[in-house]
């Protein structure tokens, strides 16, 4: 009997040192706030009920991500998946960072790029064909305008073309209402590489082989800007549709997509007194608005591989964008589905959503060239000495170019 009691103890101490198999579970640093975090975490709970993988969503700051995804780089410690900007995923993927996706997955991978917005996709992809990441969620320039200025002033639709843009400027001016002006990207490239494409140039060609903004084109763009900004009055400050419209100091906002969920919670009186509009088009016949937005790579010391990849395929589907859309349109904000066939839960107005869809399939994302990261803000600093310094057209495109091909030749190898 003794012995018997003896081995049940010794069985028992057996088991209580084996430690119990944790559930397998990927971390996601996700750029951006608290909210945008929970909101991910509360939505993975149906992946994980279908997995079995527990999620672990943290929010970093957009000012600290980029420099903790280095870190956790260089040490090989840090989290499974990275979703941070949109360009991320070619300079961290460079680095040698993050997973190369197409090499690790094969066919998966370019089936879950076939389902995303072309522009986006392309966005990502580096001069040596390098796939390091995947869309996760758009922005885009979209065109804000007060019904009640443009009824007042006599302007019957919005503007849909350049000429009918300055002529909706020269109306609201004549009565004596506010103009128009940028709410995101202002008097830098963001805006004007809408504007750029919309005239039927770019900064690069396709290859990014050769810097192209030093043509009839980019001269014709870089005129038309300006002229926003010298003849009609558009700030150097960013402008917000919904205060813009209450006070009446502007009549035109052209910014991002997420002011719409707040505009009337905002300001009440404003309810049904504004809408929004594409871009208008230019000579090129093109309405091109700026496409941003945020992309989910993942780290190559991960030892979760497999389990990240699904969990980026899973973000991509119907289920995941409705959830997505649902609960930050409940949190005031607006979630763009980087998925074509996803727009449908984008939330709003029926017309706000229309809108926004047919934007979203006119859009240009940041040139995805050697260099183009580490030039941005000379580049900026070379439009803006055009627009407020009266530097010339002809010198500003020339500097452009001088400064693209340098960094090619810098960061191209």
């Amino acid at each position: 009997m003794k012995r018997q009691v003896l081995l049940i103890l010794v069985l028992v101490l057996l088991v209580l040192a084996i430690p119990a198999q944790a559930q397998e579970e990927i971390t996601v640093w996700l750029t951006g706030s608290d909210t945008d975090a929970t909101i991910l975490q509360e939505a993975s709970a149906a992946w994980t009920a279908e997995s079995g993988i527990a999620v672990n969503v943290e929010a970093v700051p957009w000012s600290d991500s980029y420099t903790r995804s280095l870190t956790a780089i260089n040490s090989g410690v840090g989290a499974d998946v990275i979703i941070g900007g949109m360009s991320w995923g070619i300079s961290l993927g460079n680095l040698g960072g993050l997973t190369e996706l197409s090499d690790t997955f094969g066919e998966d991978t370019e089936a879950l790029l076939a389902v995303n917005n072309q522009a986006f996709v392309d966005a990502t992809i580096g001069v040596d064909g390098a796939q390091y990441a995947i869309p996760y969620s758009q922005d885009v320039h979209i065109m804000y305008y007060s019904t009640a200025a443009f009824e007042e002033a006599g302007i019957e639709s919005a503007p849909a073309t350049w000429e009918e843009f300055t002529a909706a400027l020269d109306a609201l001016e004549e009565a004596g209402l506010g103009g128009g002006a940028y709410g995101w990207g202002n008097a830098s490239w963001l805006s004007f590489i809408g504007i750029l494409n919309q005239a039927g140039g770019s900064f690069y060609n396709e290859d990014c082989s050769a810097v192209t903004i030093n043509s009839d084109e980019g001269l014709e763009a870089l005129e038309f800007y300006t002229l926003l900004f010298e003849e009609y009055g558009f700030p150097a400050e960013q402008a917000d549709p919904a205060s813009a419209f209450s006070t009446g100091e502007y009549s035109i906002v052209i910014s991002g997509e997420w002011h719409a969920s707040g505009i009337d919670a905002s300001f009440p009186e404003l309810e049904d007194q504004w809408s929004v509009a594409t871009l208008p088009a230019g000579p090129s016949g093109s309405s091109a608005a700026f496409l941003g937005g945020r992309m989910a790579g993942i780290f190559s010391y991960s030892t979760n591989q497999e389990a990240a990849f699904d969990f980026l395929e899973w973000v991509a589907t119907p289920e995941a964008a409705e959830a997505l859309a649902a609960a930050t349109f409940e949190n005031g904000g607006i979630f763009l589905p980087a998925q074509p066939e996803n727009g449908q839960f984008i939330q709003g107005s029926a017309e706000f959503n229309e809108a926004l869809n047919t934007q979203l399939a006119d859009v240009v994302g940041p040139p995805p060239c050697p260099g183009w990261e580490e030039s941005q803000s000379e580049v900026d600093l070379i439009i803006q000495s055009v627009l407020f310094e009266g530097y010339g057209f002809e010198d500003a495109l020339l500097d452009i170019e001088d400064l693209l091909n340098e960094a090619l030749v810098e960061y191209g190898s």
